[in-house]
């Protein structure tokens, strides 16, 4: 892909994501011979918030078993003298331009043209994406479609509707990267200027995973910006339960922010998209969720769209357990074409249709479960 074709970034978050690319690409190779690779990258996967800190980490180590040797190689103790002796205030500058980057650039999240998907675009970017996909094989995702000759025409739009969004929303990883099961049974979908994700506001907030969001085909979640997309004709992927649906996190069960939800569905109606039906079936049972202080981060959540579940994996760390999860894929949601294209519908047919939505999603989660509970609020 031309770097024509991408959308223009601030210099240090560039900078920042081939530091990410080059710290998962360090870690694919030393990795993958070791078997290793899976279990790291879904570890990773779990502290998707926290994501600059491994980072750093990986870049700290490259620099000392590489770059120390060829400094010294030019002008001896130069390692020592300039990095070592120094590595506070390195740390801390690095720390410092990243917040101010996250808290300054105000308009990458926005740019709906030439939001599309970065890190294939190098060898480097490569074994950056092999190392996340990894994650899959450790999860042992599978795809799950309506039928196993179902097709979705890639010349019109959709929105794929994605439950439940649990700690961190895995089945989205699907639409994230060329090749996967989903792209290979629906071609064309995950095409360069053809799919867009919506994320949150604050995660573009956050060092790190502002720059992996960013490195991926995410906008932000705003209607005025899910709209530029629709009307760029762009189909959009999203967890429609959003963080008070992660907060609400149980293991054993699907609970899902369904039933008020009405803006996709608004969305849908006023661009003539097709609702398509996506369910993680194991995506709440990854992490041990825990409801301290559930009060307070519910009100936090939604007065301030922030959402802080507490929460474990395996070895009360952020790798999840290892429970496979199946991606189910709904048979679309049909939805009448709007005399005008972007004029919103009466609330009385969005509601018809959302809850058309609501059967197809609980007949969906009947049909490929055993007797596991299924919570819609």
């Amino acid at each position: 892909m031309s770097s024509k074709n991408l959308r223009p970034l601030p210099l240090l978050t560039e900078i920042n994501i081939f530091l990410i690319n080059l710290a998962f690409a360090i870690c694919h190779v030393v990795l993958k011979p070791t078997g290793l690779e899976p279990a790291v990258s879904a570890l990773c996967m779990g502290n998707l918030f926290g994501l600059i800190l491994p980072c750093f980490g990986v870049i700290a180590a490259f620099v000392h078993i590489v770059l120390g040797p060829l400094m010294d190689c030019y002008s001896s103790g130069a390692y020592e003298s300039i990095i070592v002796n120094n590595k506070l205030n390195w740390f801390g500058f690095l720390i410092l331009m990243n917040v101010v980057v996250a808290f300054t650039d105000n308009k990458s999240h926005l740019n709906v043209e030439g939001a599309n998907y970065r890190p294939r675009c190098s060898a480097i970017g490569r074994a950056a994406s092999k190392f996340w996909e990894a994650s899959f094989e450790y999860l042992q995702v599978t795809f799950v479609p309506w039928d196993e000759n179902a097709k979705l025409p890639p010349n019109r739009q959709y929105i794929f509707a994605c439950h439940p969004h649990g700690i961190h929303c895995t089945p989205l990883g699907l639409f994230h990267c060329k090749g996967t099961a989903f792209d290979q049974q629906f071609p064309g979908i995950c095409d360069e200027n053809k799919l867009s994700g919506l994320a949150a506001s604050v995660v573009f907030k956050l060092p790190g995973a502002r720059e992996f969001f960013l490195s991926l085909p995410y906008i932000d979640a705003s209607r005025s910006v899910a709209e530029a997309a629709l009307k760029a004709n762009r189909s959009l992927f999203i967890c429609t339960g959003s963080g008070e649906e992660s907060l609400l996190t149980r293991q054993g069960e699907d609970v899902l922010v369904l039933s008020k939800r009405k803006g996709f569905v608004r969305l849908a109606l006023a661009y003539g998209c097709d609702i398509v039906p996506i369910f993680g079936v194991g995506n709440s049972d990854l992490f041990k969720t825990y409801s301290w202080g559930s009060e307070i981060r519910m009100w936090l959540q939604k007065r301030l769209h922030i959402s802080i579940p507490i929460f474990h994996g395996r070895y009360l760390t952020p790798l999840p357990y290892q429970v496979p999860v199946r991606v189910l894929v709904g048979e679309p949601l049909s939805v009448p074409k709007p005399k005008v294209r972007g004029e919103m519908p009466d609330d009385a047919v969005v509601k018809e249709y959302l809850q058309k939505y609501i059967e197809r999603v609980k007949e969906l989660h009947k049909n490929n479960t055993q007797g596991r509970n299924l919570q819609i609020i």
